[in-house]
């Protein structure tokens, strides 16, 4: 988090988009290529349970290059529409971490099923419509996440905002 809040500070301080890029590239280049070097030569190896230097220096270093790219294709070659979804899921956040990181809608979807628990629309869409196409359970889930989860959570929350609905703390 502290990563994130230098990065934004120093957006403010860098006038020009080329050098926050160039600071914000170096910056997770380094940040990944030390985690990277200390897991690899076994002096402190990857552990999320445990969340060590390495692990935090990979998991920072991979956020600065994803918000590094988002940055300039949002602000700089202004895709800002093919963002809109993101943009609804950060405004209307607390709606998917209850019901969709929770687990809530997922849950209720899985409590209707025909004949066995496991036949529920949820896990057939998954088989069906991403792990066969893809051949790959690993590949199938990560494609069913990324168009099936946060397609649908952005269009929920896109009808939300439309109609001015946001949970708030």
């Amino acid at each position: 988090m502290y990563f994130l809040i230098s990065l934004f500070q120093h957006y403010q301080n860098f006038q020009g988009h080329s050098a926050r890029l160039k600071h914000w590239i170096s910056t997770g280049l380094a940040l990944l290529a030390l985690g990277l070097t200390l897991h690899f030569t076994h002096l402190m190896p990857l552990n999320k349970q445990l969340y060590s230097f390495s692990y935090t220096c990979v998991t920072s270093g991979a956020a600065a290059l994803v918000f590094s790219a988002l940055y300039s294709l949002v602000d700089i070659m202004e895709w800002k529409h093919m963002f809109l979804p993101l943009k609804w899921i950060g405004m209307n956040a607390m709606l998917v971490y209850v019901m969709g990181a929770e687990g809530i809608l997922a849950g209720f979807f899985n409590g209707w099923y025909y004949r066995h628990p496991r036949n529920t629309l949820i896990n057939w869409i998954k088989e069906h419509v991403f792990v066969q196409v893809w051949h790959s359970r690993r590949v199938g889930v990560l494609m069913y996440v990324i168009f099936a989860e946060i397609l649908f959570w952005g269009l929920v929350t896109g009808v939300c905002h439309r109609f001015k609905i946001y949970w708030k703390l």
